[in-house]
């Protein structure tokens, strides 16, 4: 299939989970054989070929995310020119120029759905719309998905109850190949003043307020007495020696780096804390990226006991889970895991023959078939 994937509000190359996320899906499309090409926002990278796929930059004015639709004319023209068998459009409450000039094209089209098309209570957005009388964001963002010829999401419920029919189930990945136990680095863990027998705690991430980054630093700072526990975080805006607790701050990390950071760790925490998010109250959409990776780099995780978090990660399989917002059973947990060498090792073997399934191949299969059956309709 030739397959227009149109995600303009993303970069590339890029490190956000977005950017990642897009290249991953346009990488392992083209490796089954599809001819791929992707648009994105144009930030004067220049180059126009990514790994086996072609990338087209776009630009609109003025330049922001809220005039993305702004960018039909050059879809249009992309349309066009490459005479796509379907178009994929990942999801943004102001785009849509990629399904509606399919639309207007005849081209089949699958909307990626990774954020909330419905509000949720108390959001300032619907407030907004309301206050203009006849809701113009809903009724756009209504009038993509129903354009839309089918959709994909981590969940359903975060998409309007009449296209819950056709929109199928499709979480995110890791790339299993660079994610892998053997990018453990004794080197790395020395510069983090871990030896051998320290337990590396890892936490990676953008630092947001929902990531649970506060719930970890209480816990880390009530084992800041045991020698034997290290505590890591990349991501976040501050770099070095943390002064309250046994550990490092790493600062934002190259993606390529990532790998070998996430390896390097003995144990994993995705410490989310949904009381600062309220579209959450949706239902956990996230497809929680740093999750896959330490699967795939035989890491064990510690995370919370809810869907689809339990449906990745088994209790006592391939990791821990703690009570949300819990800073002393999050480092109960912790202090059991960084007694038991054994058993971490046996959480970590298990991760890593989970972790195919979770793949960005096992994503890219799933989208092959559903876009197969939207140009064979």
């Amino acid at each position: 299939m030739r397959i227009l994937y149109v995600a303009s509000d993303q970069t590339l190359p890029g490190e956000t989970g977005g950017s990642v996320h897009v290249h991953e899906v346009s990488r392992e499309l083209a490796k089954r054989g599809h001819e791929v090409h992707t648009v994105v926002l144009d930030r004067g990278e220049g180059d126009s070929r990514g790994d086996g796929y072609s990338i087209h930059r776009i630009r609109w004015s003025p330049p922001h995310r809220f005039f993305r639709f702004r960018a039909r004319p050059q879809v249009a023209a992309l349309i066009d020119q490459l005479k796509p068998d379907v178009l994929m459009e990942r999801y943004y409450n102001f785009g849509g120029e990629g399904i509606l000039e399919a639309q207007a094209a005849s081209v089949p089209s699958l909307l990626e759905v990774n954020s909330p098309v419905v509000d949720h209570r108390g959001s300032l957005k619907a407030m907004l719309d309301a206050a203009l009388i006849t809701r113009p964001l809903r009724r756009y963002r209504e009038r993509l998905v129903r354009t839309a010829s089918a959709l994909i999401s981590p969940l359903k419920e975060i998409v309007p109850d009449f296209a819950r029919d056709k929109t199928h189930v499709v979480t995110w990945g890791a790339n299993v190949e660079a994610f892998h136990p053997g990018r453990r680095s004794e080197a790395r863990r020395q510069s983090w003043g871990a030896a051998a027998d320290t337990c590396v705690v890892l936490f990676s991430g953008s630092h947001r307020p929902w990531h649970g980054v506060e719930t970890l630093l209480a816990a880390a700072r009530s084992l800041k007495d045991r020698s034997d526990v290290v505590f890591v975080l990349a991501g976040g805006d501050h770099a070095g020696i943390a002064t309250d607790f046994g550990g490092r701050l790493l600062g934002r990390i190259p993606y390529e780096d990532m790998p070998e950071v996430t390896a390097s760790a003995d144990v994993s925490v995705a410490p989310y804390d949904r009381s600062k998010l309220r579209s959450l109250e949706l239902g956990f959409f996230w497809s929680p990226l740093k999750i896959f990776e330490a699967l795939a780099s035989g890491v064990p995780t510690i995370t919370l006991d809810l869907a689809p978090l339990n449906e990745i990660v088994r209790a006592n399989e391939e990791g821990v889970f703690f009570k949300e917002n819990d800073p002393g059973d999050l480092a109960r947990v912790i202090g059991s895991l960084a007694d038991d060498r054994d058993r971490r090792r046996t959480m970590g073997r298990k991760a890593r023959e989970r972790a195919p399934r979770f793949s960005w191949e096992a994503h890219a299969a799933q989208i092959e078939s559903i876009l197969g059956g939207l140009k064979a309709a």
